[in-house]
Order: structure tokens, then C-alpha cells, then sequence
């Protein structure tokens, strides 16, 4: 195996461990929109002993996950100002809360992480609005995305 496939090999299988991370990335966030009163390690907590059965055991104990976390939360007022500057013709208030929750972890990645590449961002909040969401959906967060990947460009 030449250098270029074990690249994509080691590409592939961290993709798919990372979008495990981002899905609890998200499902935290999403607890947080709902829960705004308790602190996220809490909720991050609780989530993990949720999810240990479900095989994700990995996933919560990765850096990753609670560094978004805490960073998405913590710069969560910048990300929903810039949210509401592309998401033009929709209230705030209305958008899906799981939506939101997608958005602000891509935008975070977008804003304030910049060793992950522009397209995994992007690609990955799709793929996650694919398994949350609609169609219709997964248009309107590539759209506001690809308005901020311009914007951070």
C-alpha cells in the first residue's frame, strides 16, 4: 500500500470515528439548547453514562468532544450572531433546534478551528443533518455554511 492509501485508510476510519464524536458533539448541544440552566460537563456527563451501552463509550472519552463543546458554548453568542446574519428570511426562534445545533458545531469548527479543512466541516454537518434532519434542512445549513466558509476564507 503506497502512502496516498494509507492516507485515505487513516482519512476514512478517522472520518467515521470523528463523526461518532460529532454526533455527541450535537446531541450535547442539543441537550444544552434545552437545558441552558445546567453547565455543559454536567449534561456531557450524563450523556456519556447514557450512551456507554450504546457503544460510544470511545467517542465521549475523545478530547475532541468536550473541547467543542466548551468552545461552542463558550463563543456560542459570536456563532448565533452569525447565524442570524445568513440565515436571511428566517427568525431565529424558528429554526429547528437540532438544526442550530449542527450549525453552531460547524461554525465553531469553521471559526476557531482551523487545522480541520473547510469541505470535511461542511460535508460533515451535512452528513448530520442527513441522520437529524430534513432535506430541506441540510440545504438551508449548507447554504449558511458555505456563506461563512466565505466569509472565514
Amino acid at each position: 500500500m503506497d502512502l496516498e492509501q494509507t492516507r485515505n485508510s487513516e482519512c476514512r476510519l478517522g472520518n467515521s470515528k470523528r463523526r461518532q464524536q460529532r454526533q455527541c458533539i450535537v446531541e450535547c448541544l442539543y441537550m444544552w439548547e434545552m437545558q441552558q440552566d445546567v453547565a455543559i460537563e454536567q449534561l456531557f456527563e450524563d450523556y456519556c453514562m447514557e450512551k456507554q451501552d450504546d457503544g460510544l463509550k470511545e467517542a465521549c472519552e475523545a478530547d475532541f468532544v468536550i473541547d467543542s463543546l466548551r468552545g461552542t458554548i463558550n463563543h456560542h453568542d459570536v456563532i448565533d450572531a452569525t447565524i442570524k446574519k445568513y440565515a436571511k428570511n428566517w427568525a431565529f426562534d424558528r429554526i429547528a433546534k437540532i438544526n442550530l445545533s449542527i450549525l453552531r458545531l460547524a461554525i465553531y469548527e469553521l471559526k476557531f478551528c482551523p487545522s480541520t479543512p473547510v469541505p470535511i466541516v461542511i460535508n460533515e454537518a451535512i452528513e448530520l443533518s442527513k441522520i437529524y434532519s430534513s432535506d430541506d434542512s441540510k440545504r438551508f445549513i449548507n447554504g449558511i455554511l458555505d456563506h461563512v466558509a466565505k466569509q472565514t476564507a
